[in-house]
């Protein structure tokens, strides 16, 4: 758990070993807060964003990214804080002589980090801070919001409530209609009878007609308490939320008891239980009135056939006009509801808009509220400092109050070492190659320059000797250029058995010697020793086909030697070869080979071992570029080398020929991937020759430059 924290505060458990525990405690922690802020800001953008993201997984998806973004950044900024206190000089060029004003901004330039760091942690504080407060008013938002929504829709309610008026008086026009026609049924029937009986009758129709006034009387008092009841819910509303449109309301919301919204409310339940009373009177009066009509119909079936028909076609009529009445009635909500539709549609009617720019708005249109506003201001002070705390506090405790640490000061020890050793290195190469006539190439230009060619001499002219073998530097160095032990006068002639059972002796013997060693040569090295194995069949082969199709004076550079099997084998067949390799304990192991070899009167004057990076460690004198020179890998298998093979591909170019492994070259390679390393070869200028060795998935291939790219080859 303590390097898990550890690794997540970006700092190395590893390093930390050597350093005391108040060193490890204060990465722990420093770790544990990091993970204490991802779950705070996951928690805090929960939270805000849930009024405009309402599902629930877009609103942890959007959470973690944030968190996530914020807590990666402040670990940034905390591996960045290791080197803001007591920073060191910059040790590119540390001679150098610095101006007053130089060293001025050298002394100002923690500071102006520092401001910078802390402005950057209170930006997102403010940031959150904007976030949280608008959630945290939710209630108070939305409520003003709903206000201003209702005040804005007063057009869309005026137009929507002069339709609704529209379709009363349509429906009052046929009512109307149907009193006429009841009026001149009256009248046709007045003619016929005695005047005992027309008294009887017109005792009837005028107690019909009085009930049917009546009736009529109570539904003008219906219609008149529902436009009441309708203007005092608008009242009611805008007595709720405190709306000040209209002189004759308060501005006060809220409906509580004994207040002027609370009478309006039972003012309205009064209205609605009479107009429920009248009604039910209409329904009693209804009846009495179809009573009287029956009875006058009962007293008019004596009536002469005219007066019978002009009766029938009038009843006819009324019972149409109540039929349309009734389907008047079905569908006026529907008419109201396609009205209220087609006015959302050409802009009439307002929705309730909510977004965060809108929200923010509000809230400073609350803070300017003479009721509500300074308590709001406040608690939004408290909700700025508490989370600006929240995120700040990791950041003061880093950098103010911070113990002092061993850890701090070996990270930037070891940097300030690295980059002065860089230097040095540099500095020592282009010293070297000044010293020796040699050239460093850049493999990532084209060709070559004539007048650099021109300033090459052959080795020979120069006066220096062969390139000498170099021995395993020093832990934490890159490359160096070695001396190679005194090799002995007596030259003793090995043949390739003789050096296999030789390499399998001396490699024993040296895997053997330290555990260290034994990780080096790996479980490949390991099992080909166990099976006897130190020269493999590839190897043999390719010093063979070398003997029989190189002349002696060809130079070899080998890639990837490992323990040196392949380049003892060419260095003894007479082949000048130099081998690269970038694994500190194998080039160790090849070296003590070689140089027990030598012991032995073996001649390995002809090897060069190097110890560093490819092609970075390429190095070619003027005797590399008068001969021919072959460049040979054979089971490479390396993530460095694959991180750099577009260079190491670019370096080809400046060899003859190419002896490659294509099964394993930087990587296993199928099929298709060994097609595309050959059409690369191809693009270099470099065509097949012949198949040098195939068993297996091995499959080693000579590659030679085509005569006519030799112009723009480094010759």
């Amino acid at each position: 758990m303590h390097r898990l924290f550890c690794r997540i505060a970006g700092v190395d458990p590893d390093a930390l070993e050597d350093c005391p525990n108040t060193d490890r405690i204060w990465a722990a922690q420093l770790g544990f807060s990091l993970v204490l802020n991802f779950f705070l800001l996951f928690a805090l953008t929960f939270y805000s964003v849930g009024y405009f993201l309402p599902e629930l997984y877009a609103r942890a998806f959007v959470a973690f990214v944030v968190a996530s973004v914020l807590t990666m950044f402040d670990r940034a900024l905390f591996q960045f804080d290791w080197f803001t206190v007591a920073l060191m000089q910059d040790v590119r060029d540390p001679n150098r002589r610095t101006t007053i004003l130089q060293g001025l901004l050298a002394f100002a330039r923690p500071f102006w980090r520092l401001s910078l760091r802390l402005a950057i942690s209170l930006a997102i504080a403010y940031t959150l801070s904007v976030f949280a407060e608008v959630a945290v008013f939710d209630s108070a938002i939305r409520e003003r919001m709903t206000a201003e929504n209702y005040a804005d829709n007063g057009p869309y309610r005026d137009k929507l409530s002069k339709f609704e008026r529209g379709l009363d008086e349509q429906r009052a026009a046929l009512g109307k209609r149907i009193a006429l026609l009841e009026t001149e049924i009256d009248a046709v029937q007045r003619g016929a009878g005695s005047p005992a009986e027309q008294d009887e009758y017109d005792l009837l129709r005028m107690n019909a007609s009085q009930s049917r006034a009546r009736i009529a009387g109570l539904e003008v008092t219906i219609g008149g308490n529902e436009e009441r009841i309708r203007a005092l819910n608008e009242d009611i509303y805008a007595e709720r939320y405190g709306l000040k449109d209209k002189p004759h309301r308060t501005g006060r919301p809220g409906c509580e008891p004994n207040s002027v919204c609370y009478d309006m409310v039972l003012t309205v339940k009064d209205l609605r239980e009479t107009n429920a009373g009248l009604r039910k009177e209409i329904e009693t009066l209804q009846a009495r009135v179809q009573e009287l009509d029956d009875k006058a119909r009962d007293f008019l079936r004596q009536r002469n056939a005219t007066g019978d028909e002009v009766i029938a076609a009038k009843r006819k009529e009324i019972a149409a006009i109540r039929a349309e009445v009734s389907a008047f009635d079905g569908q006026r909500d529907g008419l109201s509801s396609n009205y209220a539709a087609e006015l959302r549609r050409d802009g009439t009617y307002r929705p309730l808009r909510d977004d965060p720019m809108i929200r923010i708005r509000v809230l400073d249109e609350l803070r300017q509220d003479p009721v509500r506003g300074p308590a709001i201001t406040s608690m939004s002070h408290l909700i700025r400092a508490f989370i600006a705390f929240l995120e700040l506090a990791p950041v003061l405790a880093k950098i103010f109050f911070a113990p002092p640490t061993v850890y701090s000061a070996k990270i930037r020890t070891a940097v300030a070492v690295g980059q002065n050793r860089a230097v040095r290195e540099r500095d020592d190469q282009l010293a070297l190659s000044a010293a020796r006539g040699l050239h460093v190439y850049s493999f990532d230009s084209p060709n070559l320059g004539d007048h650099e060619r021109l300033a090459r001499a052959p080795a020979q002219q120069l006066g220096h000797s062969q390139p000498k073998m170099l021995p395993m530097p020093e832990p934490g160095s890159r490359q160096t250029t070695p001396e190679r032990s005194p090799v002995p006068k007596a030259i003793v002639h090995f043949s390739l058995d003789e050096l296999n059972r030789f390499g399998l002796s001396k490699l024993r013997e040296w895997i053997e010697a330290d555990p260290e060693h034994k990780r080096a040569a790996g479980d490949y090295y390991t099992s080909r020793l166990a099976q006897g194995q130190f020269l493999l069949e590839p190897d043999l082969a390719i010093a063979r086909y070398c003997q029989t199709h190189f002349g002696r004076e060809v130079r070899f550079f080998e890639l990837g030697f490992g323990f040196g099997e392949l380049g003892l084998c060419l260095a003894l067949s007479g082949f000048h070869t130099v081998g690269f390799e970038s694994e500190a304990g194998r080039y160790a192991g090849a070296s003590a080979l070689v140089a027990a070899l030598a012991q032995q009167g073996g001649d390995t004057s002809h090897l060069s071992l190097l110890y560093g990076v490819y092609p970075d460690i390429l190095r070619l004198d003027g005797t590399d570029l008068e001969s021919e020179s072959v460049f040979v890998s054979t089971n490479v298998t390396s993530t460095l080398v694959m991180e750099t093979i577009d260079r190491v591909l670019r370096s080809l170019r400046h060899f003859d020929h190419l002896i490659l492994d294509l099964s394993r070259f930087g990587e296993v390679r199928d099929a298709s991937s060994q097609r595309d390393l050959i059409v690369e070869f191809q693009k270099l200028g470099f065509s097949e020759v012949a198949r040098v060795y195939s068993s297996g998935d091995t499959d080693i291939r000579h590659f030679m430059r085509n005569p006519g790219d030799e112009a723009s080859s480094p010759a």
